[in-house]
């Protein structure tokens, strides 16, 4: 082994058992060199902080108006959250351990369990704010509901973080990896949401709402909207009014981290 090369060797050793996630904790602790500033810009900038706050006022700023405009009965409508980079923050687990393409069943478990995950800057306002005007909060995951190991599962872990971080919400959807064939394809919850019927072999949930109307949809990956696919999606033309939803309805926040957009995947 030559002296530079055992010398990396020996820095990434020392790196590895100094984080949270040991070797002993993890399937793989080393980052991907192409993610390195990503996750810092994600977890260091003041421009991710602002652009997060900024998204969450401008969707405040519609559902005020929608509501405004509207009059709805109380109930009668909702929103949709996606949890991950867009309700709680999970970069301190790309740091310390895995990048979560790499073993999903590593991102469950640490994730989930230690409940370490904070709230996104704004998004605790949006939620009260949601509730106070009469309307249901759903948060829509691709978290595995039927994850389970010896300290808990996905969804009761979900919900403890969520709650400790006073996020409002009326009911948690998860994926169920278990015994869909397209567990990370949110159009099913989506329309459970949407006409108050529930697949369990589709989704795990917390519990059931009534029939609603989802006035906004907030995401950081083009696949937490309906109908809309990565690979589909890049290759419109940028004057197309697929475009025109965002700011009226679809809210997409900034995830350099990971998603679809990485391999095209989930076409």
């Amino acid at each position: 082994m030559k002296k530079k090369t055992y010398l990396i060797f020996m820095l990434s050793l020392t790196y590895i058992f100094s984080t949270e996630c040991s070797a002993t904790q993890c399937s793989s602790t080393a980052h991907r060199q192409d993610t390195q500033q990503a996750i810092k810009w994600y977890r260091d900038s003041a421009e991710k902080n602002a652009l997060y706050r900024e998204i969450y006022s401008v969707g405040s700023d519609y559902i005020n108006h929608w509501v405004k405009t509207h009059h709805p009965k109380t109930k009668t409508w909702g929103v949709v959250l996606d949890i991950d980079e867009t309700t709680l923050d999970n970069s301190w687990y790309f740091q310390q351990c895995a990048d979560m393409a790499d073993n999903e069943s590593d991102f469950e478990h640490f994730v989930t369990i230690p409940q370490k995950s904070t709230a996104l800057p704004g998004v605790i306002e949006l939620t009260h704010l949601v509730h106070r005007l009469g309307g249901y909060v759903s948060l829509v995951s691709n978290r595995d509901g039927s994850y389970q190991d010896t300290t808990g599962n996905a969804l009761t872990s979900t919900i403890a973080n969520l709650k400790q971080q006073h996020v409002y919400f009326d009911q948690v959807v998860l994926g169920n990896y278990k015994d869909s064939s397209h567990p990370t394809d949110k159009n099913p919850r989506f329309n459970a949401i949407t006409h108050g019927r529930y697949d369990s072999k589709q989704m795990v949930w917390s519990n059931t709402l009534p029939a609603h109307q989802v006035i906004a949809y907030f995401g950081d990956n083009i696949q937490d909207f309906p109908k809309l696919k990565q690979a589909a999606t890049y290759a419109l033309s940028t004057t197309d009014t697929t475009f025109n939803l965002f700011s009226k309805g679809y809210f997409i926040f900034p995830n350099p981290m990971y998603g679809s957009w990485e391999t095209n995947q989930y076409k």
